[in-house]
């Protein structure tokens, strides 16, 4: 019998991870799935309620976190995160890219200050918070960058063109982070999850036919949960995906297949 613990795989006790948009949502969910296989987090949101309040559930879960204020759109605010926690924490080992925004508005309708809005939230925030951690992981040598794709990065839905947009730059981005990152021990990966349902995607689901044209479009027949997408998430962020490079892993129930 191999004598191999694989399970130390996943073990992630005490690395240091940060959550971007930890606050609610994937990024709460995401949160508490990694204080659950004994990281500390670090949950960085625009609302500093809810940081707290996802921290003191990790807390009451028996779990370590704690709350700061990031503005991912902002270069001094995500350096200011790179640099308060690295020097607090001593490193960073994980990042996940959770902030976003989601706007669904046919392309004729589709305002400037809404496209720009969604780019600068979904996409260039993922770059800067990338490169601000980045730099910090490149120099102790290892560190694992997770972001929020989606499904939105591979097939396309009317109204969808500033999302869709701003979710295949991430797409792109991962690929591109990953081969410049990889040789310095720092892998980028993403995750691609089909429609979840949040508190920022309820209001579309409750608008008349919305629900049913979503699940119609998904083989498995049901909607996204947050919990679905923690399993990716731990391993990506684990050492059971160091040779795991670049790459968008898509939890979507068939959504992507055809």
């Amino acid at each position: 019998m191999n004598s191999r613990d694989d399970r130390a795989l996943f073990d992630l006790t005490d690395q240091v991870a940060i959550v971007t948009g930890g606050g609610g949502g994937l990024g709460r969910e995401i949160a508490r799935g990694l204080a659950g296989f004994g990281a500390r987090l670090v949950i960085a949101d625009l609302a500093p309620g809810l940081a707290e309040a996802a921290a003191r559930e990790i807390q009451g879960a028996g779990g370590k976190a704690r709350a700061l204020e990031v503005d991912v759109t902002d270069p001094s605010s995500a350096h200011a995160l790179a640099h308060v926690v690295a020097t607090e924490e001593g490193r960073i080992d994980i990042l996940v890219n959770a902030a976003g925004v989601f706007v669904v508005a046919p392309a004729l309708e589709l305002t400037p200050e809404t496209w720009s809005k969604t780019l600068e939230v979904n996409l260039t925030g993922v770059f800067l918070v990338s490169q601000a951690v980045g730099a910090v992981m490149l120099r102790q040598g290892r560190g694992k960058i997770i972001n929020l794709a989606s499904v939105s990065s591979q097939v396309g839905n009317p109204g969808y063109a500033a999302y869709a947009a701003s979710k295949g730059g991430v797409a792109l981005l991962t690929k591109v982070l990953g081969v410049e990152w990889c040789r310095g021990g720092v892998n980028v990966n993403a995750i691609g999850p089909a429609f979840t349902e949040t508190s920022m995607t309820r209001p579309y689901l409750e608008r008349a036919g919305w629900r049913e044209q979503v699940l119609g479009k998904i083989p498995m027949g049901r909607l996204g949960e947050p919990r679905d997408v923690v399993g990716a998430a731990v391993f990506l962020a684990s050492a059971a995906s160091d040779f795991v490079v670049g790459q968008t892993i898509y939890v979507d129930g068939g959504r992507t297949l055809g």
